[in-house]
């Protein structure tokens, strides 16, 4: 009960209250679908890892502050980043359902932030006495779901081009039609965007380097801006 009257603090609730997934919820609603889907709450701090076993009950979490990374790690100890979220917007679910009993999952902090993971047992498994709620929730979550695939989808455009400077234009071509504008911050590290990219961190820096010699782009650090618009041109209506 303490760990719960914890996840139902007013703080919380009132974080929870702004996030896709307990869209149009009053604060009744909130309490009652938390009660009952035997929620576990996570507060990490900055560069914090979780790691969450092959085989750990099947979780359906929700980042409501903080931001966060997703990295899988297969059988040789290798990571490949899977998705930054945050708590901004409408990006903040942590998209993921451990279905997967032969891969490990990582969670990175990037900064202090507090997580809530609980069963979707609670959202597939009809509950009379809470259908209405139960119902809300799920709508919401498909909504959330469809910017995974979104940015699952981008990514594989990415992955598809032929070379590493394709790769990085067609990356911040993305990123410049979703932040509207040809000046940009990115939020993975250069080691980061080498493994969402699937490219040797070397090569890549090489080719940032060259692509800033050629006046295509500028950056610092993970600031960018397109000084051409010859491969950037996003809509604007």
């Amino acid at each position: 009960m303490e760990a719960l009257h914890e996840i139902l603090s007013d703080e919380n609730l009132a974080l929870m209250k702004q996030h896709i997934i307990f869209s149009g919820l009053d604060e009744s609603e909130i309490i009652t679908f938390i009660r009952r889907s035997n929620p576990e709450y996570i507060e990490v701090d900055p560069m914090q890892k979780i790691l969450l076993e092959p085989g750990d009950s099947r979780r359906l979490g929700v980042v409501i502050s903080g931001d966060v990374k997703i990295f899988s790690i297969d059988y040789d100890g290798n990571r490949s980043i899977i998705h930054s979220l945050s708590d901004d917007g409408s990006i903040g679910t942590l998209q993921f359902m451990l279905e997967h009993y032969n891969m490990m999952f990582e969670i990175h902090a990037a900064t202090a932030g507090k997580i809530i993971l609980f069963s979707p047992d609670s959202l597939l498994i009809t509950d009379e006495e809470n259908a209405v709620v139960q119902h809300k929730v799920l709508v919401n979550l498909m909504a959330s779901q469809r910017l995974l695939f979104v940015n699952l989808s981008q990514r594989l455009v990415c992955l598809s081009q032929k070379s590493i400077r394709e790769k990085l234009l067609k990356y911040f071509q993305i990123c410049s039609e979703n932040a509207r504008s040809y000046e940009f911050d990115i939020k993975l590290s250069r080691e980061e965007l080498a493994l969402y990219l699937a490219v040797d961190r070397a090569s890549l820096s090489r080719s940032l380097g060259q692509l800033k010699r050629e006046s295509i782009i500028d950056f610092k650090k993970n600031h960018f801006k397109i000084l051409t618009t010859q491969h950037f041109q996003y809509y604007k209506g």
